[in-house]
């Protein structure tokens, strides 16, 4: 399957290309994740919406998560903006303020 993006009243849910990543399920309406204090391997996410794009930011990852040699404080931030048909637009900024 293709990705997929499915929006719900308060929430979007992303199906990834590939099989074995699960899907994830972002909150647009303002809700915390479950926990602050409970680190993830795929970390939190929240969701926004900035004008047509939808913006991410994801952060509580595990300190198994590694990206670069990053650490605790390993922040993503993806803008997902549809293109046209069938097409999204996807950018990512990846940061850490204790390792870069």
């Amino acid at each position: 399957m293709a990705n997929s993006i499915f929006q719900a009243p308060g929430v979007v849910v992303i199906f990834p290309e590939m099989n074995n990543n699960p899907p994830r399920i972002v909150r647009t309406d303002g809700r915390p994740p479950i926990s602050d204090t409970i680190r993830q391997w795929p970390g939190a996410s929240r969701g926004r919406w900035d004008g047509d794009t939808l913006v991410v930011e994801t952060t509580n990852f595990t300190d198994k998560t590694r990206f670069r040699a990053s650490g605790e404080n390993l922040q993503v931030t993806e803008r997902f903006t549809r293109a046209e048909d069938g097409t999204i637009l996807y950018r990512f900024t990846v940061e850490d303020r204790s390792t870069w």
